[in-house]
């Protein structure tokens, strides 16, 4: 079966799944390090979700999933951030 013209190349979804694992691996090490557990998770299961569709051809799914999981990770970074920085100055 020829893909037709509206089809995404596949080279474009092959890098789409390797975006999303590269987010996959911030989301888990920041939800660790930088003590967002909760968005983190959140990230790191957005990403996985990304990477899923991005594995079966689902771009447009692929990039909203992957936006979702990116806006979680560094959500949970910058109040994991903000949590740690307060936490030293009014210690």
């Amino acid at each position: 079966m020829q893909p037709d013209a509206t089809s995404p190349a596949p080279g474009a979804a092959q890098e789409l799944e390797q975006e999303a694992t590269l987010w996959l691996v911030i989301a888990l090490v920041s939800s660790v390090l930088c003590l967002g557990l909760a968005l983190g998770i959140g990230g790191a299961i957005f990403c996985y979700l990304a990477r899923q569709a991005a594995a079966q051809g689902l771009t447009a799914d692929a990039h909203a999933k992957l936006k979702w999981g990116k806006i979680l990770t560094l959500a949970g970074s910058a109040l994991g951030v903000l949590t740690s920085v307060l936490a030293l100055i009014f210690r």
